[in-house]
C-alpha cells in the first residue's frame, strides 16, 4: 500500500480489509502503526541497502563487484526502487524520516567508496566515483525510466559506463558474458 498510495494509505483498518484479517490479528503482528511503519523501514534497509552491500563485499576484481552492483539495480526482485522511491516520497514530508533516508543514501556511497579504495583508488576519487554511480541509479529511478524496455538499450552502453564509472575498461570477455546473462534473463 505505501508503494500503491502512499505513507497516508499504510493504516491498520485499510490493510485488514485488504488482507482480509480482522484488527485484533493485525495487532497480534503489530502493536501500533508506529511498529508497522519501523517494521517497513527495517524492510528497506535489509532489502536496499543491505543487498548492495553484499553484493559489493562478495566481490573479489573491480569488475565482479561494479557488475555485481548494476545486476541488483537491474534484478527488481533483490533492488525493489518502487519501495525506494515511496520511501523518499513519504521523507519529503515528514522530517524525521529525511534523516534516516540521508543516513541510507550515505551508508550506500559509503559502501562503494569502500570498494572502489579496496581497489586502488584514493579516498576522494573514490568518494566521488561511488556518489556519481549511486546517484545516477536513484536519478534513474526517479524519473521512472522503464528497466524492462530500456534494458537492450541500457546494456549496449555497458562499456561506456562501466569506464564513466570506473576510469578503466572492462575485459570484452567480461562484458558480453554479463550482457549475455542479464538479456537472457539469467541471474544477473
Amino acid at each position: 500500500m505505501l508503494v500503491e498510495s502512499g505513507i497516508e494509505a499504510v493504516q491498520i483498518t485499510a490493510l485488514s480489509r485488504r488482507l482480509n484479517v480482522t484488527r485484533g490479528s493485525f495487532y497480534w503482528h503489530f502493536e501500533s502503526r508506529e511498529s508497522l511503519l519501523d517494521a517497513l523501514l527495517t524492510e528497506w534497509r535489509a532489502r536496499n541497502t543491505g543487498v548492495m552491500v553484499e553484493a559489493l563485499a562478495g566481490s573479489a576484481s573491480l569488475d565482479d563487484g561494479i557488475l555485481a552492483l548494476f545486476s541488483v539495480w537491474v534484478d527488481h526482485r533483490r533492488f525493489d526502487p518502487r519501495l525506494d522511491q515511496a520511501i523518499r516520497d513519504w521523507a519529503r514530508r515528514f522530517e524525521k524520516l529525511r534523516a534516516s533516508v540521508k543516513a541510507e543514501d550515505a551508508a550506500r556511497v559509503q559502501a562503494i567508496a569502500a570498494f572502489f579504495g579496496k581497489h586502488g583508488f584514493d579516498p576522494t576519487e573514490a568518494f566521488i566515483r561511488a556518489r556519481v554511480i549511486y546517484f545516477k541509479q536513484i536519478s534513474y529511478y526517479a524519473l521512472h525510466l522503464e528497466e524492462d524496455e530500456a534494458l537492450p538499450e541500457r546494456m549496449s552502453y555497458l562499456e561506456a559506463y562501466f569506464r564513466s564509472f570506473t576510469g578503466r575498461d572492462i575485459s570484452p570477455e567480461i562484458a558480453a558474458k554479463y550482457r549475455a546473462r542479464v538479456l537472457d534473463g539469467g541471474d544477473a
